[in-house]
């Protein structure tokens, strides 16, 4: 097997893990802690990336590239983590400072004084991860492998700890557990592949770039988190309570469309720098066709079976949330498509700018929306707005793209997917005719529309990329003679 299939096999199988964990834990803490419980924390969560986003100041980005571009020398290797390393642990403590005196001048910050704590420490932790050196380097086994016996543990520890609603704050800190431990198996391993300094730095030429990227990404974050904090200071938590839970399903899904981004980013980076315009073009085309082939199930299968994924997942208290998942599920497809013109296209080609510019757009598209649509919608204008926010960003930054490297869009495919995906809605009508209760509706639903779609793309369309995936398993080898 190829290191680039290794690659991809080892990202899947992180993100099916990111999938699979939720599904687990979310009905679960649902229930416990209720929508005024889960909207505490989900607040106090959106309202703490800001400060981690600020205190990564774009490494997370910028880190896969540089890293990508030195992994053959140990000693470059090393001295180019030092650097980024200790920009982060810089901007992390002043971060610490300016969240403690915020979290100490509001009352409603303070009312939740504990979560606020806890974030603090992840802020800490989270310097010590690290994550974009593995995937530089593309240890992505490794990656996979440590993060899925992270999650293993906590959710051990979820079932040991969490009992009543008055348990949120332990559950919040089971974010601080998979952090620590992630930091610290992170940082043994790194110190057995290079030499850690701190002596003759050479920090300035990370600077701009890291000022453009972090640019993007606070800026990305305004229009990503901000409709949940919105929603919070105009309404109550139990809206945001109704909100994240549609936004946490409808954003499960992100993890499976997501796995090409993180492994084609060293590929690629690589590929531009050495002008090979044929190889990143066919890496670029398989990634598009990959998002499109995924999202659009995904998207209308979760709109088909909205209600019963609220009431199995969330529980019977949530169902003011089933209207705002409708909305949010098509993200799914917007989201996953950004994902491939921002990261596979525009940062390998060193355009941060032209990401900034896309991410600007969308925090006005954001905001104006948010503060039109929250006061009379409550969480459906929340959801509407991420939805066109989403929208309006992939669109702009497909214009950028497009125009500095062409690579030819699958129209036919995309209305394939369409097409098939609508099936989805009369193999439920059919189901429903044997059951109304939600775990039988979506247990039978999800195979038959799995299988049903997987038929219609094999057999019926004859998708060329979906047949050269099955047909590399030995049994599925036959389908190379479709």
């Amino acid at each position: 097997m190829s290191g680039l299939k290794k690659n991809i096999v080892f990202n899947t199988l992180l993100s099916v893990s990111q999938i699979l964990f939720p599904l687990v834990t979310f009905p679960y803490a649902s229930r416990i802690l209720g929508p005024e419980g889960m909207g505490a924390v989900n607040f106090a969560d959106n309202f703490i990336t800001y400060f981690l986003i600020f205190s990564a100041l774009g490494i997370p980005l910028y880190g896969v590239r540089e890293i990508a571009k030195v992994k053959h020398d140990s000693i470059a290797l090393g001295r180019v983590y030092s650097e980024l390393i200790f920009i982060h642990l810089v901007t992390s403590l002043i971060s610490i400072v300016v969240l403690l005196g915020i979290s100490l001048s509001s009352d409603k910050l303070f009312s939740n004084f504990q979560l606020y704590q806890i974030g603090m420490a992840i802020l800490l932790g989270n310097v010590f991860i690290a994550e974009w050196f593995f995937q530089g380097i593309e240890k992505f086994k490794y990656i996979a492998i440590r993060t899925v016996l992270i999650r293993l543990f906590t959710i051990i520890l979820l079932f040991a700890l969490v009992h009543t609603v008055a348990d949120r704050n332990t559950y919040y800190a089971l974010n601080l557990v998979a952090t620590l431990l992630a930091a610290a198996t992170n940082m043994y391993s790194v110190s057995k592949l290079v030499k850690i300094s701190f002596k003759n730095l050479t920090l300035r030429h990370h600077l701009k770039p890291l000022f453009i990227i972090f640019s993007n990404s606070i800026i990305t974050t305004i229009y990503l988190v901000f409709d949940t904090i919105i929603l919070g200071f105009l309404t109550s938590d139990v809206y945001v309570g109704y909100y994240s839970a549609s936004m946490r399903i409808s954003k499960i899904s992100l993890a499976v469309i997501g796995v090409l981004s993180a492994v084609l980013l060293p590929r690629l980076t690589i590929a531009f720098k050495a002008e090979n315009w044929a190889e990143a073009r066919l890496l670029l085309h398989k990634s598009i066709n990959f998002v499109v082939f995924l999202s659009i199930p995904i998207a209308i299968g979760t709109y088909c079976l909205s209600e019963e994924i609220i009431r199995l997942f969330a529980g019977q208290k949530y169902l003011p949330a089933v209207s705002s998942l409708q909305i949010l599920c098509f993200i799914v497809v917007f989201v996953g498509m950004a994902q491939v013109f921002a990261h596979q296209i525009l940062l390998p080609l060193h355009q941060e700018r032209k990401i900034l510019y896309a991410s600007l757009f969308g925090v006005f598209v954001s905001l104006g929306l948010n503060f039109l649509l929250i006061p009379i919608y409550k969480q459906n204008g929340a959801a509407i707005s991420s939805l066109a926010t989403e929208c309006s960003v992939t669109m702009l930054l497909f214009f950028f793209s497009f125009k500095l490297f062409k690579v030819k869009f699958p129209v036919l495919e995309t209305l394939q997917a369409l097409f098939t995906s609508a099936l989805f809605f009369l193999i439920k009508m059919l189901v429903l005719k044997i059951s109304s209760l939600p775990i039988v509706v979506v247990i039978i639903t999800v195979p038959l529309c799995g299988l049903v779609y997987l038929f219609m793309q094999v057999w019926v369309w004859k998708n060329r990329n979906v047949l050269e995936v099955l047909a590399g398993f030995g049994p599925l080898k036959f389908l190379q003679k479709i």
